[in-house]
């Protein structure tokens, strides 16, 4: 019955309540970690046996159908979050009062566009399109940007939404994913690409992925090791000699939260950082396989988390933190993409 409800070739996924973690288990029919999973398998496949390439590839092949469902239909070359094929509702209660007008729909984001791109391995040239298409949705003025804190409202980065009538967001985990599709694509840098990278770099100087601010500057990554990891992963696509100055600083970062923690798939994300970032990576006890299999893939750890107060800035996002806080937000869960980052770990580490 579970995987009828999902659209077929869809990793099954599932969004709970911040404060409850990982237990109500709430069937989410959204393509996000199925694009982000193919994605890491196109990644890691050469490290790859035959038999195994040949699972990594049927994987794919049957995931990348489903993915049409949440393409853009007006021809922007974009992706959304939701499926776009039929009439849709939200399945989070808490959007409710944020669709006071029936006519403000969640527009597509540039996350799951640049994702979706390189999962499709699409050509270069209609990566340039997007890109062209994507230098609409940046340099805006310091007080449409919402969320963020205004040390950064200064830095006309990229929005993480492509809706004119949506508030900017800026995510830093986003903007790593967006240089990241550039870079793949040795796509010719904008101003637009300048400033998100200074937006990245400017997180790394303030230290706000390692203080509590880390969810102001990453509202839909809320975790400090997947913002490491994110900029390691960008690191590791092509050197960027502004970014190549924090290798040191960020594999520090990475080893002292590998230190704190005692998750296992927070320790595997750190660890695959560090690797993307040159370093040896820590040790990881694997040793009761299925014991761990079982810890990784029903782990409390979201990867990312869709959440309304990203919305709101200042004293009153502090005073909603302190009151509602995570009943506002619904983190995003996927087993198999929690498996697909513990492959990644085993194929990084395999000498």
């Amino acid at each position: 019955a579970a995987q009828s409800f999902y659209i077929k070739g869809l990793l099954p996924a599932y969004a709970d309540k911040a404060y409850k973690g990982f237990s109500t288990r709430i069937k989410d029919n959204s393509s996000f970690c199925s694009v982000i999973s193919v994605y890491t398998l196109n990644k890691v496949r050469q490290y790859m046996d035959s038999s195994s390439q040949k699972m990594i590839d049927e994987i794919v092949h049957k995931a990348k159908p489903a993915f049409n469902v949440f393409a853009n239909k007006k021809g922007n070359c974009t992706y959304n979050f939701w499926r776009q094929d039929s009439a849709f509702k939200f399945p989070y209660n808490w959007w409710v009062p944020a669709i006071a007008n029936r006519s403000w729909e969640l527009p597509d984001d540039f996350d799951a566009t640049v994702m979706n791109s390189m999962a499709l391995n699409i050509d270069s040239i209609a990566a340039e399109k997007l890109h062209q298409y994507m230098q609409k949705f940046s340099g805006y003025p310091a007080k449409k940007i919402k969320g963020i804190p205004s040390k950064y409202k200064s830095i006309q980065a990229y929005s993480t939404w492509a809706g004119k009538k949506f508030p900017v967001f800026y995510d830093v985990c986003v903007a790593a994913n967006i240089l990241t599709f550039v870079q793949h694509y040795n796509i010719r840098w904008t101003k637009a690409d300048s400033a998100t990278l200074n937006f990245i770099i400017k997180v790394i100087d303030e230290k706000d992925h390692l203080r509590k601010t880390y969810i102001d500057i990453s509202p839909y990554y809320k975790n400090k090791a997947v913002i490491i990891y994110h900029i390691a992963r960008l690191m590791a696509e092509k050197k960027l000699p502004a970014l190549e100055k924090y290798n040191q600083q960020l594999a520090k970062d990475a080893l002292f939260l590998f230190s704190k923690s005692n998750n296992v798939l927070e320790q595997i994300v750190l660890s695959t950082a560090l690797n993307r970032l040159g370093y040896q990576s820590p040790k990881i006890n694997l040793s009761d396989f299925d014991r761990s299999i079982k810890l990784v893939e029903y782990n409390d750890m979201p990867f990312f988390v869709a959440d309304i107060l990203s919305y709101f800035e200042g004293w009153t996002k502090k005073l909603l933190n302190a009151t509602v806080g995570k009943s506002l937000w619904y983190n995003e869960y996927c087993p198999a993409y929690n498996d697909v980052l513990l492959l990644e770990y085993l194929a990084l580490n395999s000498n």
